[in-house]
């Protein structure tokens, strides 16, 4: 992303931060150290639905500065075949997650972006906010007999993942970011949005996200490995 906005890396850093934490703390339920139900804490679900809309909101904000959106996705997905590949040898299998969707988003603003960009401005919030939350609810209340469209946002009963980050309705929040970032490139260098600045130790994880989200994970497994061990 050339000429980086602090604000924006201080909100990715944070959320990697957070992400750390709650990947930690499920990795502590999966050792048994913590119980099962620790999930439904609200403080817990509340973090973990503020990490994915932000990791789906800032991706989209930054399709409006990258200078190839096919590169960066096919980058991520490539990535994300390889955090795939981990979560089945730790018996903890992710089918279509974060980096599936945001390989697939990034794919496809690069064949549309420009059609998405002609929405009109004062419309646009309005029409990705309603069109996420429509299909946001029939994502997680319907189920069908078809096994297979998991990836739109359709499961079946009994579908497992271990982070499922489905297409509809995530793509319109991707929009959304998408949106927000056309505003902020057209903002005056010399406004809040573009000179905001925040921390180093915020900063610095926001403009390494990719490689975090690829290391962060085996760190915390592998130390929690040792641990269990060393308690025999």
């Amino acid at each position: 992303m050339s000429d980086r906005i602090g604000w924006l890396d201080g909100w990715r850093g944070l959320v990697c931060w957070l992400m750390i934490g709650y990947h930690l703390f499920f990795d502590c339920i999966m050792f048994g150290w913590l119980p099962q139900s620790a999930t439904q804490l609200w403080p817990i679900f509340t973090a973990q639905r503020f990490i994915a809309l932000s990791f789906v909101f800032l991706a989209g904000v930054s399709a409006r500065f990258t200078r190839s959106n096919l590169r960066r996705g096919l980058i991520t997905l490539a990535a994300g075949a390889v955090v795939v590949a981990a979560s089945y040898v730790v018996e903890a299998p992710i089918r279509y997650g974060m980096l599936q969707f945001l390989a697939c988003a990034m794919v496809l603003y690069h064949f549309v972006g420009r059609y998405v960009e002609k929405v009109p401005e004062r419309l646009a919030p309005w029409l990705w906010g309603a069109l996420y939350l429509v299909t946001r609810i029939i994502s997680y209340t319907t189920f069908i007999g078809v096994p297979w469209l998991y990836p739109l946002g359709l499961r079946a009963r009994g579908f497992v993942s271990y982070d499922w980050v489905p297409f509809f309705p995530n793509i319109f929040m991707f929009f959304l970011g998408a949106w927000f970032g056309g505003r902020v490139l057209a903002s005056p260098p010399e406004s809040r949005l573009r000179t905001m600045g925040a921390p180093k130790w915020l900063t610095w994880p926001g403009q390494r996200t990719l490689i975090i989200y690829l290391v962060h994970q085996p760190v915390l497994y592998g130390a929690c490995w040792l641990v269990s061990r060393c308690m025999g």
